[in-house]
């Protein structure tokens, strides 16, 4: 068992890195409540004991794996915010933020409501009530809500075998680091691993990490995030970019719109470089967190307007993702 009672599922240092530089202090928007208050890192994004489990009756815990994961990541993602670009990254340093990720994805409050709640959706689509559940049936066990404490063990198989399932899936995206300035900067929620798809996949669904068109998105500083792109969309920008490159300047320079974009993108993806966002892009990946996390976002500013009206316009965003049948 560790010794640690509070146990975060978003790591302190990150949380640190969205601070107001005040003794770590962190502006926090509630979702459930619809308000904002101040605090320091370590008292939000963590509950007491939420680690910790019993397996066969012996009592375990995943702090201490976890905190072994966040010390070999944290001086990674501090130099790529040192040096301000992924260049110096090696594949040693990669192959560690990937297996972070993987984790990160599936080690938070959000990930274990959205486990906890499937019972729920299996009853849901069968029409039948918890009450109903016969134990005869094929997929009673499915259907029968979870306790706390088999919710964390399962989720525990997920954080367990997180870097060996989905870590690959980080490594063949186009790693890419997002940039915008102190006057539009990037929220962080506490479920950071967030994604989408433009590519309309219909019934099938569109959010799969090994999905073509996916894209992910963790912020790191208010000032930089880490995009994750399907190859095929970097292929356009790069097709997009040689073929500009074949053509007359004179020719690209007055008849083709953003040429010079796609030029400065291509060029910054290939080399690590920071690629500026505009302010609809970086509500665009705040956006995506604020719909990702499970209750509260952090920011250095108490500007959490986008977040208010998203919720208005839609309530189920005062909760995470869930899963959904069809």
């Amino acid at each position: 068992m560790t010794t640690a009672k509070v146990q975060h599922y978003v790591p302190q240092f990150l949380l640190r890195n969205f601070g107001t530089g005040k003794k770590d202090q962190v502006f926090v928007f509630d979702k459930h409540t619809n308000k904002s208050f101040m605090t320091n890192a370590k008292n939000i994004a963590s509950e007491s004991r939420f680690y910790d489990f019993k397996l066969n009756d012996e009592a375990m815990s995943l702090e201490s794996l976890l905190s072994k994961l966040e010390t070999k990541a944290k001086p990674i993602i501090e130099r790529i915010i040192r040096i301000d670009s992924l260049a110096l990254i090696d594949n040693e340093d990669r192959n560690t933020l990937a297996d972070f990720l993987s984790v990160q994805m599936v080690r938070t409050r959000a990930f274990q409501e959205q486990f906890g709640g499937f019972p729920k959706m299996i009853r849901e689509k069968l029409g039948i009530d918890s009450d109903q559940i016969d134990a005869e049936l094929q997929a009673a066990e499915f259907m029968q809500d979870m306790s706390e404490n088999d919710i964390k063990v399962q989720t525990a198989h997920f954080i367990i075998n997180a870097p060996t399932d989905f870590s690959h899936q980080f490594l063949n995206k186009v790693w890419v680091l997002a940039s915008t300035p102190r006057q539009t900067p990037f929220i962080l929620g506490d479920h950071p691993i967030a994604m989408q798809n433009m590519v309309d996949r219909g019934w099938r669904g569109n959010l799969g990490l090994a999905v073509e068109g996916i894209e992910i998105y963790f912020p790191l500083t208010p000032q930089r995030a880490l995009a994750l792109w399907c190859p095929t969309l970097v292929q356009k920008v790069f097709e997009g970019a040689e073929r500009l490159r074949r053509m007359p300047n004179w020719m690209w320079k007055h008849q083709i719109e953003n040429a010079d974009e796609i030029l400065n993108l291509d060029e910054n993806v290939r080399c690590g470089l920071p690629v500026p966002y505009k302010p609809k892009n970086v509500e665009n990946i705040n956006s995506l967190q604020i719909i990702w996390s499970e209750r509260y976002l952090f920011s250095n500013t108490n500007e959490f307007e986008l977040a208010k009206a998203i919720i208005k316009k839609n309530p189920e965003s005062t909760r995470g993702m869930r899963m959904q049948t069809i």
